[in-house]
């Protein structure tokens, strides 16, 4: 009994100790609690409440505009046009193979792509690029969390071949990867701006006025000196020599002497910005700038007017040229047609390969390789294009005995079409050499002023106007009247000009062999006061003909014919010199 007494008072004891111990657990319980939630509420407090922005609102960036590129008068050259991108976060998406159905089935894409690209942990994936409208309907009407609609710019070039060497283009994000594109992709791409927007428990979007949002800065448009009607007009014939002669290449350039800006450029083969990823990069080459080449006899006025501008030569010297043959050490020179006397603007009028041989020799090297660095060969010019070539042209103490006579001919010296054009420009304008342009101003995407860029610069005088106009000019006139460039001719214009047939150099072999030929002629028009210079350049033409002469010299005299009618058109718009001096 005893016993049983004991245990009665000991369960007893126990069930008035076990209400209190509950209440203590409880207590602690709550104790725990409550520091974890004062913890959670004041000493993480920023912790969870940016955790819960995160899940409540998103910042949406606003992509800024790019810049449009235009022609002088400001017609379109390149633009962005406004269409809209799918992407979504695969961490806010929950079944992820019932989305990637529904997306599937509004885009036309295949599911089993869409289900890898959402299995990626990343926050950010893109579905597709660049959707139409139906699209965007659709996957609105889906309305899916965690999958969203982007607005974008897609390039276009409406012009669609023309000046596409120039222009360059932009890869999928609107990056520029060539051309002026990449060269002022900086200017032209703009500042993107933010929104601030809520979104519910599924995630999806819900915009609220009175949330931060900072407006873009669209890029800047870019204002070109290339004249689109002048474009077209070049274009167009190089297409036909490119098609007659069916060369390896082509390149034509016109340029304003008096102001050094580019009015059209273009090289052939050639591509459509559009659909830049079906071109090679041989078409996409601006080989108006990338490309050097020994000249041949286009390089003798430069020679010429750079001896007499040093007083080393007079222009009516009296030169013998051996009837059309003529030994130098082991090196034979012939000229096309015998000449015996000839004055040193008859040696360039009748292009003397044997009087341009005397002529560097009674200069001597240093006073040649001086003339042809007056006009700043051998450097780049300094256009704003990306991949200019600088060309070759190696001080006198490296020339072997032969290289004076060589290079007064145009070989053992390169020079890309552009410095060649620069260069008779110079003689063309009287004797300045200016810095080419292609940039005339650009025009700011925020407020809209317009910064100008080709106020002339005051350049360099290399030539006395003597030499130039009073001497050089009335040769290259000669060339064209009565010389190997008549067929550069212009009814109504007086024309100046030179040709040009260079050997190529043949790489599989030592020397020329039969590589072919460089056929090339310059000119300008009114020769006695240029409104345009023209530059052809076709690069190993075949079907037999291969002079300049005859390859070249009738493709800038149609330039010029053309081109000086549209001038004339619309002298109404201009300063007097017939190119429109209109921007926007």
């Amino acid at each position: 009994m005893a016993s049983e007494h004991g245990c009665l008072i000991y369960e007893k004891k126990e069930e008035v100790v076990r209400p209190y111990v509950f209440v203590i657990a409880l207590f602690v319980i709550y104790l725990v609690l409550a520091l974890q939630l004062g913890r959670v509420q004041i000493l993480e407090h920023d912790k969870y409440q940016k955790l819960a922005d995160r899940q409540h609102y998103k910042r949406v960036e606003i992509p800024a505009h790019r810049g449009s590129i235009l022609d002088r008068s400001g017609k379109i050259l390149a633009h962005s046009i406004e269409t809209h991108s799918i992407y979504a976060n695969p961490q806010e998406i929950e079944d992820k193979a019932s989305v990637s159905e529904k997306l599937a089935s509004a885009l036309g894409l295949d599911v089993s792509r869409i289900q890898k690209v959402l299995d990626k942990d990343k926050k950010f994936v893109w579905i597709k690029r660049d959707v139409g409208k139906k699209e965007v309907q659709a996957v609105e009407e889906l309305d899916l969390a965690g999958v969203d609609i982007q607005q974008e710019g897609r390039r276009s070039y409406p012009c669609g071949k023309l000046l596409s060497q120039v222009l360059g283009f932009v890869d999928v994000d609107g990056k520029g990867l060539e051309g002026l594109e990449l060269a002022f992709d900086r200017e032209l791409t703009g500042r993107p701006g933010y929104k601030v927007v809520n979104r519910d428990g599924k995630q999806r979007v819900i915009f609220k006025t009175e949330n931060p949002c900072i407006p873009p800065v669209n890029g800047d448009n870019i204002v070109l000196t290339v004249d689109l009607a002048l474009q077209y007009i070049l274009e167009e014939e190089l297409d036909k020599v490119f098609e007659h002669r069916k060369p390896l290449s082509a390149t034509a350039i016109a340029m304003d002497p008096a102001t050094g800006e580019i009015l059209a450029l273009s090289s052939r083969p050639t591509f459509d910005p559009n659909f830049f990823t079906l071109s090679s990069a041989d078409q996409r080459r601006n080989r108006a700038i990338t490309d050097s080449y020994e000249p041949g006899s286009v390089i003798k006025p430069l020679v010429v007017s750079g001896v007499l501008q040093q007083g080393l030569i007079s222009s009516k010297e009296v030169i013998f040229c051996h009837n059309g043959v003529y030994q130098i050490g082991r090196r034979t020179l012939r000229d096309v047609h015998p000449y015996g006397n000839l004055t040193v603007e008859e040696i360039v009028v009748n292009s003397s390969n044997i009087g341009m041989s005397k002529v560097a020799a009674k200069s001597g090297d240093k006073g040649m390789y001086e003339a042809l660095r007056l006009f700043d060969l051998g450097r780049p010019t300094g256009i704003n294009l990306p991949g200019e070539a600088g060309g070759m042209l190696r001080h006198y103490k490296k020339w072997t005995s032969y290289s004076g006579a060589s290079i007064a001919m145009g070989y053992e010296v390169t020079a890309t079409p552009l410095q060649m054009i620069t260069a008779y420009c110079a003689i063309a304008n009287g004797g300045t050499l200016l810095k080419p342009k292609i940039i005339t101003a650009t025009v700011d995407g925020g407020d809209g002023a317009t910064k100008k860029l080709s106020e002339r610069a005051p350049g360099r005088q290399i030539l006395a106007r003597d030499v130039a106009a009073g001497v050089m000019t009335p040769v290259l006139t000669r060339v064209v009247d009565e010389g190997t460039g008549k067929s550069a001719a212009v009814e109504g214009y007086k024309v100046a000009g030179k040709t040009g047939t260079a050997k190529r150099i043949d790489t599989t072999a030592k020397g020329y062999g039969n590589a072919g030929y460089v056929s090339s002629f310059i000119g300008y028009a009114p020769a006695d006061k240029p409104r345009i210079c023209v530059l052809v350049m076709v690069n190993k033409p075949s079907g037999g003909a291969y002079y300049g002469g005859t390859v070249a010299a009738p493709v800038v005299g149609e330039i010029l014919r053309r081109s000086l009618n549209h001038m004339e058109s619309i002298a109404g718009l201009s300063d007097g010199s017939g190119i429109n001096k209109k921007t926007i």
